[in-house]
């Protein structure tokens, strides 16, 4: 039976953000105070019109790289894989790459946001579906690989996606999950500070234990686990230790976004540079830890 949250313990308040522990599945709820934006509206903006981006200063042309390099290592899990299924697949560059190099032959996304998805269709050919994993019906169709890479702690139902994956996966097939570690060294020390509590966005948070809890529930066998990421890791822990030091809200990232630069912004900079040779050290220091950043998780139908 899927949780409905009815026992809910508060156990952070931030003010406008106040973050609850469910006593029946063990997740972690984010709820705002002011009235939410609706999800289709919210992720209308998510990307830029025409390129589909999110970034400028050259980030982009990073950001691709880090999505090839994700698609060889999805590529590695299941070498002899033909078939996958991207659930938020942002502007679809991974799937782009399973296709065009590394040998997959069905390559499939979901996409709410309008500019993303047109984006992935139009500029790289792929079959895109415009619409929420729960509303789409897939009839027979199976995929070896369902990947869900930080779109988990986006919904407020986590729970009625695991249980519709494992029923889109072929026979040993596997699901791979990676969401913000509410365990991280990072959010330990800043708190409301953390980067990736991201109060507009993030709804729902995990843990190694409340995550492996869901997909054991839905008899997923955890194969693989790791919590470091070159992609997530460095910045999330520096922005967060940045914000934390300067009690400023995320002003690297949110420039980063905007591309508006103000001189207000240099001390930050300058704090943001410093403290990324200790944040590199504690990552790779916590490397073998449950204590990175992120959960990045192997499954197996």
């Amino acid at each position: 039976m899927i949780c409905k949250h009815l026992k809910l313990n508060k156990i952070k308040d931030f003010g406008e953000q106040k973050l609850y522990f469910c006593q029946n599945c063990h997740i972690i709820i984010s709820r705002l105070q002011k009235t939410p934006i609706a999800t289709t509206k919210k992720y209308e903006d998510y990307y830029e019109e025409e390129k589909g981006g999110r970034f400028g200063f050259g980030l982009e042309i990073i950001i691709r790289l880090f999505r090839f390099n994700r698609a060889y290592n999805i590529k590695k899990i299941k070498p002899q894989a033909k078939s996958i299924l991207d659930i938020g697949c942002g502007r679809g560059f991974i799937l782009y790459y399973l296709k065009k190099y590394l040998g997959f032959t069905t390559t499939v996304g979901t996409q709410i946001s309008r500019p993303a998805a047109e984006f992935a269709r139009k500029k790289l050919a792929l079959n895109i579906h415009q619409a929420d994993l729960l509303d789409i019906d897939f009839g027979e169709q199976k995929f070896d690989l369902i990947t869900m890479l930080h779109v988990l702690e986006h919904v407020p139902n986590p729970e009625e996606y695991v249980e519709k994956i494992y029923k889109l996966l072929n026979k040993d097939g596997i699901f791979l999950v990676e969401v913000p570690n509410f365990n991280a060294w990072s959010r330990k020390i800043t708190d409301q500070y953390w980067l990736s509590l991201d109060p507009e966005y993030h709804i729902i948070f995990f843990n190694y234990q409340n995550i492996s809890r869901l997909l054991k529930k839905y008899n997923f066998h955890i194969k693989k686990i790791n919590t470091f990421s070159f992609e997530y890791s460095i910045f999330t822990s520096t922005q967060s230790l940045a914000s934390k030091i300067s009690k400023s809200d995320q002003l690297v990232y949110k420039f980063l976004q905007n591309k508006k630069f103000k001189i207000s912004l240099i001390p930050h900079l300058i704090l943001f540079i410093i403290l990324i040779p200790f944040s590199l050290l504690i990552n790779i220091l916590l490397y073998n830890s449950l204590r990175g950043e992120v959960l990045r998780i192997v499954a197996k139908k």
